[in-house]
């Protein structure tokens, strides 16, 4: 859960910064769901690597 969290909170903030930064909400929506699911797929890969030992 911690996890999902996390991956929330860095997405919605890359989200409003990019927000602030170019004004244009669509491209902010964009970053803030490819910095979500980024930080949910490598946090899983580094998970997974390393239980597989």
């Amino acid at each position: 859960m911690r996890i999902f969290l996390f991956g929330l909170l860095l997405g919605g903030l890359s989200g409003g910064l990019t927000q602030h930064y170019t004004g244009h909400p669509q491209l902010a929506a964009c970053v803030g769901i490819v910095a979500a699911v980024a930080t949910w797929l490598g946090t899983a890969t580094v998970i997974f690597c390393f239980e597989s030992e």
